[in-house]
């Protein structure tokens, strides 16, 4: 059985310039995705979103399938969350449904808290300098 890859925020930017066919799939909610900032080139799949904030493996598995097609489950996905719990949920639910090459940004897009229980300031994609945007 495939294993969950982990990477910091420079080492799953390499990996994407590295594979042009690669995938960053942003797994935050929508109000995280449009009012915090995104990746650049980022698929949006939420694990979890409003209303009733439950993952649900299938529609997301289908999602992905969607977005990648049903027959690359071989295809190179890095998924991204806040903080890197939500990303870790979901890689092991795709290599649960026979995805093979998954990887999640451990420090997520923001990363851990600081000493304020703040994010934003210790790790995490922004704060290593990765390219995003707010729209």
């Amino acid at each position: 059985m495939s294993q969950l890859t982990q990477y910091l925020p420079k080492k799953a930017y390499e990996r994407l310039q590295a594979n042009k066919d690669a995938v960053l799939i942003d797994v935050r909610t929508e109000a995280e995705n449009r009012f915090v900032g995104k990746p650049l080139n980022c698929i949006f799949v939420p694990w979890v979103d409003d209303p009733d904030w439950e993952p649900h493996p299938d529609d997301f598995i289908a999602a992905i399938k969607r977005c990648i097609g049903d027959e690359l489950l071989n295809t190179e996905i890095i998924l991204i969350c806040r903080s890197g719990y939500r990303s870790d949920d979901a890689g092991r639910c795709l290599i649960d449904n026979g995805f093979t090459d998954v990887a999640h940004v451990v420090s997520g897009f923001e990363g851990d808290l600081d000493e304020h229980n703040q994010r934003g300031n210790v790790n995490g994609w922004r704060h290593n300098g990765m390219p995003w945007n707010q729209c």
